[in-house]
């Protein structure tokens, strides 16, 4: 259930950002990126981001992008670049273990869209 924890702090990181910058407009979409590690189904992501967001009145009316970043390792055996489908950890080329994570564990609002006044 860490997806209400994630939809309260994308809340608070954009409302924030607004604040700083003296935007009072109304919000329309938040762009949110997460890398596969984090494990985050986006239909309860939304559901509970669906539900705080009416608490706020810049906010009422947002949607929330949801775009997962999948889980890239690079092998430190051959080199192989690629990207993992399920939890085990091995290089799919030569079945090597040390690898090196390139992408996936990603977590940051990427953009927020105001509507127009």
């Amino acid at each position: 259930m860490h997806e209400l924890k994630i939809a309260q702090n994308i809340i608070a990181i954009a409302a924030d950002e607004l604040a700083r910058r003296q935007i009072s407009t109304a919000v329309r979409v938040i762009h949110f990126k997460a890398g596969q590690m984090h494990a985050i189904i986006p239909e309860t992501l939304m559901f509970n981001f669906d539900t705080i967001k009416s608490e706020i009145p810049q906010f009422a009316h947002a949607v929330l992008s949801i775009e997962i970043i999948p889980l890239r390792i690079k092998c430190r055996q051959c080199q192989n670049i690629s990207e993992l489908d399920e939890p085990v950890f091995e290089c799919r080329h030569c079945h090597g273990t040390d690898l090196e994570i390139i992408n996936g564990q990603e977590m940051f609002v990427d953009n927020i869209e105001m509507e127009d006044e």
